[in-house]
C-alpha cells in the first residue's frame, strides 16, 4: 500500500536487485521508488521494499539483512521497518500500531542468560513516532522470534514478561541498520492477538485494513520521527 498521494518513479522485482525473496503470502517483493508529500510543500523520496524473507523459510542473517545493507549503501539514512504482530498484552488491541523503541531476539543464541536486546530509538523518539499515528499509535517492546507457528497460550504468558507486541522478522533488518549507521523506525502493525484460534489469512485480513490507515499517515509518521526531513 503506497502513502496517499505517492508518485511511482520505479519499480523493481527483488529478483533484479539479487534480493532474497519470500513465498509467503501477503508479501510482492517489489522494491518501489516513490516521491510522497510531507506537508509544507516539502516531499519524501522513499525506496519502499514491499516484502520480506524470514529466518524460518532458510534465509540466514547475512542474506536477511541484504535489503538493508543495499539501500543503505545507495544513501538511505534512515530506515522505517513495518510488520504484522499478534499483541501480548490486553490493552493493546488489534488495529493498533506499536512504535517499537527496543527488539528482544529471541531468534539469536544469546551469549550469557539473557536474549539479545536491540534497541531501535529513544522512549520519546518512539512515543512522538506514536503521537504521529493517533488514535493508533502507542509506543512499546517488540519480541521476534522465529516462527512459523503461533504462539500458544502458555508461550504468550512467558513472552509477556518480555515485551508488548511478538513477531517473526525486524531483528535482522536492525541489526543490519544499526550496522550502516542508519537510524531506524520499527512499526508494528497488530494484526491479531497472539494465541488467539486463526489463520495466516486473518492475520493478512488484519493487516490490510492498518496497511490502509499507514498508507494515509506514513509521511507524516516518518517527520515526526525525524523533523529535520522536512527541511
Amino acid at each position: 500500500m503506497l502513502p496517499k498521494d505517492a508518485v511511482v518513479r520505479d519499480e523493481l522485482a527483488y529478483v533484479e536487485l539479487g534480493w532474497p525473496r519470500t513465498a509467503v503470502p501477503g508479501h510482492a517483493n517489489r522494491l518501489s521508488l516513490v516521491e510522497a508529500p510531507a506537508g509544507d510543500g516539502a516531499r519524501l523520496r522513499l525506496a519502499l521494499a514491499c516484502g520480506r524473507p524470514h529466518l524460518y523459510e532458510g534465509w540466514d542473517e547475512e542474506e536477511l539483512g541484504c535489503c538493508v545493507r543495499d539501500l543503505c549503501a545507495a544513501g538511505a539514512s534512515r530506515i522505517v521497518l513495518t510488520n504484522s504482530t499478534g499483541s501480548l498484552r490486553p490493552d493493546v488491541e488489534p488495529g493498533a500500531v506499536v512504535a517499537c523503541r527496543t527488539v528482544v531476539d529471541l531468534q539469536t543464541a544469546p551469549a550469557g542468560e539473557d536474549p539479545p536486546v536491540l534497541t531501535v530509538c529513544a522512549r520519546e523518539e518512539a512515543e512522538r513516532t506514536a503521537a504521529a499515528l493517533a488514535p493508533h499509535g502507542r509506543s512499546g517492546v517488540y519480541v521476534a522470534v522465529a516462527g512459523p507457528q503461533f504462539e500458544t497460550p502458555a508461550e504468550v504468558e512467558w513472552l509477556r514478561r518480555c515485551g508488548d507486541v511478538v513477531g517473526m522478522s525486524a531483528a535482522p533488518e536492525v541489526r543490519a541498520a544499526h550496522a550502516a549507521g542508519a537510524a531506524s523506525c520499527l512499526l508494528a502493525l497488530v494484526a491479531n492477538r497472539a494465541a488467539a484460534v486463526g489463520s495466516h489469512d486473518d492475520v493478512l485480513i488484519g493487516s490490510a485494513a492498518l496497511a490502509v490507515m499507514l498508507a494515509g499517515r506514513l509521511a507524516a509518521t516518518i517527520v515526526a520521527r525525524w523533523p529535520e526531513l522536512r527541511a
